[in-house]
């Protein structure tokens, strides 16, 4: 089964221990009862904090959470550009700034990093621009790069 955006069953808010994750972003914390997720996979993407301010550097900062297979690595993702192509289909820049604050992976998934970045382009591409509340688009294009301070 494929990534899915969707409200956050109540029975998973405890599952996961979302309200815990929560209480760490009170600062711009979202709150957010959505996700993007591929239960099969045990995987899952959720943004936690969003940005504050008028500058576009600042706007633009969000943090997630990746639960990958029993992990939870925390994102710090910048969005760099997004909107619609020329075809219809519709497009996200992110830029990864950090993994888990400036640590990166933790050593036991360091191996697995090829796949936890492919997983992590497939769940914002299904994210689109805006997960469960995005539009209908023809088709969605995501390009993630990693910053060059970005410990892995």
């Amino acid at each position: 089964m494929p990534f899915v955006n969707e409200f956050i069953p109540a029975e998973e808010v405890a599952k996961y221990q979302l309200e815990e994750i929560d209480s760490k972003f009170v600062s711009n914390g979202t709150r957010a009862r959505d996700w993007t997720i591929d239960r099969e996979r045990d995987i899952y993407l959720r943004n936690v904090a969003i940005g504050g301010g008028a500058e576009p550097e600042l706007r633009n900062r969000t943090s997630w959470t990746l639960y990958w297979h029993g992990d939870l690595i925390f994102l710090r993702l910048d969005l760099i550009s997004g909107g619609e192509e020329s075809d219809g289909v519709g497009c996200s820049q992110w830029k990864l700034m950090w993994l888990n604050g400036s640590n990166g992976l933790p050593p036991h998934l360091k191996e697995q990093q090829t796949q936890i970045f492919s997983d992590l382009k497939e769940a914002l591409t299904a994210y689109k621009s805006f997960g469960i509340y995005s539009r209908d688009w023809l088709g969605y294009r995501v390009i993630l790069e990693i910053d060059e301070a970005c410990v892995i």
